[in-house]
């Protein structure tokens, strides 16, 4: 199918305002866009839940690739360890903890739900758009190693190694790093000179903003 946009939407971290600014310019239609989540739904924000259960119903409609963030990982990783795994909690996991139970109390499968919308969730798209390859994945790829053999920690974690290191064919459209991190007071998307286009553009930091990019035009729409 030749679609009107390919779309890729950096991380939301649970700021619901900003992302439904951003929803609103982009006007994404089912039936002739597509488009990728690039993960990390949750933590840090003040509507995490919103954010995890938009995106919960977008992964239902057409043409809709919902990928998995470390976030959702790390939130995944607590439960199952039953505490255990307490990394999550100081890194926003507390506040997405709050308004867990509080769904729980509302709906007795909330988290049932939740678990098995991260359970399920991809940890990369590959897709050929005119003979280009592109990869979207949340946080990168180990440089020099076949997709199909990436581990979960690279594809979830990876930051320096993966920037200064990947020297690939295909287009790699992430999230993870915050774009103010690599270049200082930038919220703006950042395509790198070896293919690799950075999409989190700090939607929990004070100036920060929700992204999102047409791959093939480059045209970028942000939040307010």
């Amino acid at each position: 199918m030749n679609y009107r946009r390919i779309l890729a939407i950096g991380d939301i971290h649970g700021k619901f305002s900003k992302l439904m600014s951003l929803i609103h310019k982009v006007n994404f239609d089912e039936t002739k866009d597509f488009l990728i989540l690039l993960g990390d739904y949750i933590d840090r924000g003040e509507d995490n839940i919103r954010c995890l259960r938009w995106a919960m119903e977008m992964s239902r409609k057409n043409n809709v690739v919902a990928l998995r963030g470390n976030h959702e990982q790390m939130m995944l990783n607590y439960y199952l360890s039953d505490g255990a795994e307490f990394i999550w909690l100081p890194n926003g996991g507390n506040k997405t903890k709050k308004e867990l139970e509080v769904w729980q109390l509302r709906s007795p499968d909330a988290l049932k739900r939740a678990f098995t919308f991260i359970n399920e969730r991809p940890y990369y798209h590959h897709m050929f758009i005119d003979d280009e390859e592109y990869i979207f994945v949340h946080a990168g790829l180990k440089p020099n190693v076949p997709l199909a053999e990436q581990n979960e920690e690279s594809l979830l974690w990876i930051r320096e190694k993966f920037y200064n290191g990947y020297n690939g064919s295909a287009n790699i459209v992430c999230g993870h790093t915050p774009t103010s991190f690599i270049e200082d007071n930038c919220y703006y998307p950042i395509l790198l000179p070896n293919k690799i286009t950075l999409m989190d553009t700090g939607s929990f930091l004070p100036d920060g903003k929700i992204s999102c990019i047409d791959v093939l035009t480059k045209t970028v729409w942000q939040s307010d």
